[in-house]
């Protein structure tokens, strides 16, 4: 067996840290855990709510891990063991905005692996069976935020600026945005519209609520199953099932397995790090935006990526 392991945050230049966290223990587990960005930018001791989530994921994991917990622990209490320690930290921390973290874990059973996910972390068996999930939620937010995008681009020249308030407009929300001028009501009911038409749902009452109140209240959705755009997130609450995976795979079968967080928009042909990283430069490249060929929840600038990436690597 061969680990290889590369994660690099989404700043471009040293001195932050990002938000995901890998865990190896040889012969046990092999996990990678994508921390929330707080969209406050607040920090607690020197570190964002979502890399409190992820490190105490792992934490947490490999404890139980290494107790011989899991061979048969049912799925909701894993997850719900995360939860509850994220809560713990949370409030150990005293966060403000709810630490939040995905989760994409192999556990060395000895004959098999088991896999369990939740989130849009993902996890990639002999090069090509692709397990991930992708929230209805981030696709009406993608939607909304190419909008916003390409209407205030037609303003402003400098990219990183119109990126910038971008993130600001979908985190508020809307109806932030119209109160302050910057967007007309008329556009914002529109975007409101396409979003719905985008992903299936028109017309429905949860989208206009969600891009109205922006990014700021999706913890409302988080682990809520009484709406369409409800997720599982590791965040301290009563963990939603939906979306998440628990299958074992045989080791006899195995060639390759590749653990992976969403900062990789694609999957390369290859399984080694030289892949990923090669297919991460053609699409920035293709679309250093994030609003064309790879949309995404944020994009690129001068100064960041969009978003932090890790990627473990095991050959067999």
């Amino acid at each position: 067996m061969n680990i290889e392991l590369f994660s690099h945050s989404k700043y471009k230049f040293p001195g932050k840290v990002g938000d995901d966290t890998a865990l190896i223990i040889p012969d046990l587990v092999y996990a990678v855990f994508d921390g929330a960005t707080d969209p406050t930018g607040a920090t607690y001791q020197g570190q964002s709510g979502g890399r409190i989530a992820a490190r105490t994921a792992a934490a947490t994991i490999a404890r139980l891990a290494s107790q011989g917990a899991l061979a048969d622990m049912p799925l909701g209490d894993v997850l719900q063991a995360i939860s509850d320690d994220v809560l713990a930290a949370a409030r150990r921390y005293g966060a403000t905005h709810p630490p939040s973290t995905t989760a994409a874990i192999a556990l060395d059973m000895g004959e098999y692996f088991r896999i369990i996910l939740a989130g849009d972390t993902g996890i990639r068996i002999n090069g090509s069976a692709l397990y991930q999930h992708h929230k209805l939620i981030d696709a009406v937010s993608n939607s909304a935020r190419i909008a916003i995008f390409k209407h205030l681009a037609g303003q402003n020249e400098c990219r990183d600026a119109v990126e910038m308030e971008t993130r600001s407009i979908v985190f508020n929300g809307l109806d932030w945005a119209v109160q302050r001028q910057i967007l007309s009501g008329e556009l914002a009911e529109k975007i409101i519209a396409d979003a719905g038409r985008a992903v299936g749902h028109n017309n429905e009452p949860a989208i206009e609520r969600f891009l109205s109140g922006g990014i700021r209240i999706q913890p409302g959705f988080a682990n809520n199953g009484a709406t369409i755009l409800g997720f599982a997130s590791l965040n301290g609450g009563k963990v939603l099932l939906d979306g998440t995976r628990d299958f074992k795979v045989e080791k006899a079968t195995l060639k390759s397995l590749e653990i992976f967080s969403d900062g990789y928009l694609t999957q390369p042909k290859g399984t080694m790090i030289a892949d990923w990283e090669t297919e991460f430069a053609l699409v920035e490249k293709a679309d250093f935006h994030k609003i064309d060929a790879y949309p995404s929840v944020k994009g690129s600038t001068t100064s960041e990526f969009c978003d932090d990436r890790t990627v473990l690597s095991i050959a067999f």
